[in-house]
């Protein structure tokens, strides 16, 4: 497998980064790529909950069934490809005081063997990285958004 790993310091305590991405509605808000992003269940929180999602990386599109497989209140959310495109996902909150976190988002995807699946991972490399760089940047721009309309609510 191969590890894209970003590290980012986010303006919002950890309980509010946590809320923001346990939403999964949010999701395709931050991580630009996703065209698609639907849940498969009644059950759209914490583990077993599954969905459907589609994403752009460069000219490849990707389609995925991921599952919770690690969901710890206010700490980690992570997820796993039961049906397609190989990835595994987690993002780590860390409270850094009673206003700020450190946010670490860790995305792990596989390729097919074979040429085929080397072709597909040169690919798509260079678009997983931006993609989650990207990606994290949005996200905590968007919790500190969310943090402070929280806060004035």
């Amino acid at each position: 497998m191969t590890e894209v790993k970003i590290i980012a310091d986010c303006a919002a305590p950890a309980e509010s980064a946590f809320a923001y991405v346990n939403d999964y509605r949010n999701l395709p808000r931050f991580i630009n790529e996703i065209s698609e992003f639907t849940p498969t269940t009644e059950q759209t929180e914490g583990v077993g909950a599954t969905f459907d999602g589609t994403i752009q990386l460069g000219p490849i599109t990707l389609h995925s069934r991921i599952e919770i497989v690690r969901h710890e209140e206010n700490f980690a959310i992570g997820v796993k490809s039961i049906k397609g495109f190989e990835i595994e996902s987690t993002f780590l909150f860390h409270a850094k005081d009673a206003n700020s976190s450190t946010v670490d988002a860790i995305v792990d995807y596989k390729v097919p063997g074979g040429i085929a699946g080397k072709l597909l991972g040169k690919t798509i490399e260079p678009f997983v990285k931006l993609a989650v760089k990207s990606s994290t940047n949005n996200l905590i721009t968007q919790i500190a958004e969310f943090h402070s309309a929280d806060a004035n609510a």
